[in-house]
């Protein structure tokens, strides 16, 4: 017992020497390194979640474009089509000039 004592006193810090605290810093490591839900793992989801928002924003812009192009698709769909994709009636020839 007296030898513990002197192990103890030697190698911990004065506020470590004290059960209570001893014990809370253990448990506040642990909770923090080895736990499955640690605080690097949270560190990690948090990330994931500010990717997928990042994600989730982007399909939404994406989304509102298609709409857009739609609409545009269901009023002017045959000028569309021609300049876009280079699309013709069958007997008409296509000239395509491009300025460089």
């Amino acid at each position: 017992m007296a030898w513990s004592k002197f192990f103890i006193s030697r190698l911990l810090p004065k506020p470590l020497q004290n059960k209570y605290i001893f014990t809370a810093v253990v448990f506040v490591s642990w909770l923090f390194i080895f736990d499955k839900h640690n605080l690097f793992e949270q560190w990690r989801l948090n990330k994931s979640i500010d990717q997928l928002r990042n994600d989730k924003d982007n399909f939404t812009n994406k989304i509102i474009e298609s709409k857009r192009e739609g609409e545009l698709l269901k009023k002017n769909g045959e000028a569309i089509a021609r300049e876009k994709y280079f699309m013709s009636k069958k007997g008409e020839d296509v000239f395509i000039i491009s300025e460089e």
